[in-house]
């Protein structure tokens, strides 16, 4: 019992400590600039193109405090193959300005969402 107590109490801290940053993760150069390297880079997989699958992954990702990218979670799921593309987007992106504490750069979380759209 006090192991699991124990367990509670530091994923309760870890978690707080997530919350607590002065200030949150950002790609380089703000949300414009990350919008325009999903156009440039994404890649809509020719299935799901020719099946006419069209949405919005969202996804949850880690950003270590030296700006790369962790984890990564797919919080809405629409088709296997945009997900896989989401995913692949994420990690080609450059490093991210990680989030900081007291000044100094912290783990943290962060949303994304990808659009897929057909002209």
């Amino acid at each position: 019992m006090k192991k699991l107590l124990l367990l509670l109490c530091a994923t309760l801290l870890g978690a707080t400590a997530l919350f607590a940053a002065d200030t949150t993760p950002s790609f380089p150069g703000g949300e414009a600039a990350m919008k325009d390297f999903i156009k440039a880079n994404l890649k809509y997989p020719e299935m799901s193109k020719q099946m006419g699958i069209e949405g919005v992954v969202n996804l949850q990702i880690d950003v270590k405090p030296d700006g790369s990218i962790g984890s990564i979670k797919i919080l809405r799921m629409i088709d296997p193959d945009l997900e896989q593309e989401a995913i692949r987007l994420v990690k080609t992106m450059p490093a991210w300005t990680p989030a900081s504490r007291d000044g100094n750069p912290i783990e943290s979380t962060a949303t994304l969402a990808i659009p897929f759209t057909l002209e």
